[in-house]
């Protein structure tokens, strides 16, 4: 099953991209908990594809795919920005950037998502969650 969502760069569409999720999730039958990590993990994405990839031009979209497959399910996010050198984001958790406020969010979907992949330069983040195991942060 392959869906999609187009939405303009505004954060006011974060609830249909919510919505989005719930409903290719609802037939995997995923914990709640693990929903909830789901969701924040590509929710996270497409507030950085909106602020930073498309720096809330809302003449621009963020376009969400998913698919379900028999043990994962994968969500691509894409903006119409210009990528990002996603190899050189400072680790917000040392010392000398714990005030920084940039590179949080990519921290935060590299320890909720099982694998994460960049294509066009940045522009598109691929996010894959297994289903038929618990992720080692909800442990």
């Amino acid at each position: 099953m392959k869906k999609t969502l187009r939405i303009r760069s505004s954060f006011i569409y974060l609830k249909e991209v919510e919505n989005f999720i719930e409903k290719v999730l609802d037939d995997c039958q995923v914990d709640q908990k693990r929903v909830a990590y789901i969701t924040l993990g590509v929710c996270e994405s497409v507030n950085n594809a909106i602020g930073h990839g498309n720096k809330l031009d809302e003449n621009k979209f963020v376009t969400l795919f998913a698919e379900v497959k028999k043990k994962s399910v994968l969500f691509e996010v894409q903006d119409e920005g210009e990528g990002f050198d996603y190899n050189n984001v400072p680790d917000p958790t040392k010392k000398e950037n714990l005030k920084n406020e940039g590179g949080r969010g990519l921290f935060l979907i590299r320890n909720l998502v099982d694998e994460v992949n960049f294509k066009n330069n940045g522009s598109t983040i691929q996010l894959k969650f297994n289903i038929d195991r618990a992720h080692s942060v909800l442990s």
